[in-house]
């Protein structure tokens, strides 16, 4: 049976910050108008991230609607696409909930992660090497996320948390962006935040946040040397640390 969650009012949940990625949807970047159905995902992506939503959470249309400020058609219609993109199911009866994921599709999730980081290695040291901006991009961010985790290490202030995620996932978006794929980008959009932000970000020490963002770096020196090899040691170490990560606190969270 799914479990019941009281949705608080749209005032409360408005204090939340929204990071960066959830307003840079690919059909924002194309110049196209955001929808209120485009909004409502939005906002449950979000309350999803900083634990407002928890996987297992009964989804009620009318209390998102009062939630969001909006009528319940477009939460319906938000709701439905989330469906297909497999962050909410759908029981017969019972309704919708945050769907919860298990160990098995966490590490199926990083199976694919490795694979579209490995696959365009030679594009991507290509693209730093040649564009100027996409280097600076990937050094802006680990200049930002250092200066972060900095003041994140004595804090659990909810704010230094979503700076903190975004950074992170803001960098492997950049990563993934040099490939020239924008499919690519795409798909990283769907997989990756709903990992990292239930099962990694706030329930993983800061030091462990820090030894991530050490792995940036690495992932950064060696595009920007050229060095192709050590690139892929590097993303296969980073994403080998991340599955060990989610594995530990999964199977701990198990434990009655």
């Amino acid at each position: 049976m799914a479990r019941r969650k009281a949705v608080r009012p749209e005032a409360e949940a408005a204090k939340v910050p929204v990071p960066e990625y959830l307003t840079e949807d690919s059909d924002l970047e194309n110049g196209k108008k955001e929808t209120l159905v485009d909004m409502i995902c939005r906002n449950i992506r979000r309350d999803i991230i900083v634990g407002e939503l928890q996987p297992g959470d009964k989804l009620v249309t009318r209390e998102l609607a009062a939630r969001y400020g909006t009528s319940e058609m477009p939460v319906k219609l938000a709701l439905n696409r989330m469906i297909a993109e497999e962050i909410v199911e759908n029981y017969p009866r019972q309704g919708m909930v945050v769907r919860p994921i298990s160990l098995s599709d966490a590490e199926e999730i990083f199976d694919l992660r490795l694979m579209m980081d490995l696959y365009y290695t030679r594009q991507i040291i290509n693209a730093v090497r040649i564009n100027k901006a996409l280097r600076r991009e990937l050094e802006q961010n680990i200049e930002e996320h250092e200066e972060i985790m900095k003041r994140f290490l004595d804090t659990s202030d909810v704010e230094l948390f979503l700076q903190d995620y975004n950074h992170d996932y803001e960098f492997h978006r950049i990563y993934l962006k040099c490939a020239g794929n924008q499919k690519l980008v795409d798909m990283y959009k769907r997989i990756n935040p709903f990992i990292y932000s239930n099962y990694i970000f706030r329930r993983q020490s800061a030091e462990k946040d820090m030894a991530g963002l050490t792995e940036h770096k690495a992932i950064f020196q060696a595009i920007v040397d050229g060095d192709e090899e050590r690139l892929r040691e590097c993303i296969r170490l980073h994403i080998r640390n991340a599955v060990e990560s989610v594995r530990i606190i999964m199977r701990s969270e198990r434990i009655k």
